[in-house]
């Protein structure tokens, strides 16, 4: 795969120099000039995986190559032609090294499932939201299919591609903890772009939606960090406001009900429902439209109707079950909501989709 190299595994030369020099090592906690893992040094390991050239992992070859065909092509590879010769057959503690790209944080991830998957891999059981971006995105780089649709179903608990799903998951995945509302959705929707994951995308365009002005303005700059995935891109931003404006209108449409004293075809109270109708729209709708422009509300809210709309028994019946409807066309329309029908559907690949 791009980016991630293999080292032969001749044995390289030790001088006494060298060999005292990796005795200081092993005492410090160090290897030759990279820092040990904390977690993955394993003392019967047989390979030393070194991610983004400072961290070093005490593996099995084994475990690494029985779970991903990439892993076992890479370590059969010779040195690169841009490599370091020095590097060359590169060996530590008669392990051989091989390097890869990625962040430290994200190898002990993958390496933490790879070992240990029955205690991350269950609903039951509290998952970072790092670590399922960090398996999502290993598991597509190294092709390890089970962690990377582990990953998407977990993710699809959090921006669930169906209300009937936004319903069964409405408290987004409790498990999935260090969330962050104002990151998570920028990252999932760069990766959803990036690999082709298109599913993703109405539910996290949604949750970005949700974000206040502020927010979604910085939102272009990103986290501050070096990663690209923190990054709104200027045109998510427009297919994000753009959507947002159509969620207002959806919002206010949902209680044309209440301005047009709509009442159920066999209401018992004429008088008595259409003065609270009346009265209901002002106050749901007509002194909350600051709060509507500044998109501070939910705009699947659901509705106290037996406390808060005083009409008789049929009248409030027809009106929850025709809300109810139109909550689930809401959600079930993001796609539309958001330009993206045509990429959910198949019918544009991401990278055009995203030039549009």
């Amino acid at each position: 795969m791009a980016d991630t190299t293999g080292r032969p595994s001749k044995r390289a030369r030790r001088s006494a120099a060298t060999n005292t020099s990796r005795e200081n090592g092993s005492a410090n906690g160090s290897t030759a000039g990279y820092k040990r893992s904390d977690t993955f040094w394993l003392r019967d390991g047989n390979l030393i995986l070194v991610a983004n050239h400072n961290t070093a992992f005490r593996v099995h070859q084994s475990v690494l190559e029985r779970k991903s065909e990439v892993f076992k092509d890479m370590f059969g590879l010779p040195q690169p032609q841009n490599a370091d010769p020095s590097s060359e057959g590169e060996e530590e503690e008669g392990c051989p090294v091989v390097h890869v790209s990625d962040a430290p944080e994200d190898i002990t991830h993958l390496l933490s499932v790879l070992y240990d998957g029955d205690r991350f891999l269950t609903q039951n059981a509290p998952i970072s939201m790092k670590t399922v971006l960090a398996l999502l995105q290993l598991g597509i780089k190294y092709e390890i299919d089970y962690l990377r649709d582990e990953a998407l179903s977990i993710l699809q608990t959090i921006y669930p591609p169906s209300y009937a799903a936004y319903l069964e998951h409405c408290q987004g995945a409790l498990w999935v903890t260090e969330r962050t509302e104002t990151q998570d959705a920028i990252v999932v929707i760069n990766l959803a772009w990036k690999h082709g994951l298109h599913t993703l995308l109405p539910g996290a365009f949604f949750a970005l939606a949700k974000l206040s002005n502020k927010e979604l303005t910085r939102a272009t700059n990103g986290s501050g960090s070096s990663s690209s995935l923190t990054t709104l891109s200027l045109s998510d931003l427009e297919r994000c406001l753009t959507g947002r404006q159509t969620l207002q209108q959806q919002y206010t449409a949902r209680f044309f009900f209440a301005e047009q004293i709509e009442m159920a075809r066999d209401c018992t109270q004429s008088m008595v429902c259409s003065e609270v109708l009346e009265s209901w729209w002002d106050g749901h709708v007509v002194y909350r439209l600051r709060e509507i422009f500044n998109f501070n509300f939910d705009v699947l809210e659901e509705i106290d109707w037996e406390g808060g709309l005083k009409v008789c028994g049929e009248c409030r019946g027809w009106h929850e079950l025709d809300d109810k409807a139109r909550r689930m066309a809401i959600y079930d329309r993001l796609a539309d909501t958001f330009g993206l029908k045509e990429v959910v559907q198949g019918g544009l690949d991401a990278q055009a989709a995203d030039e549009d």
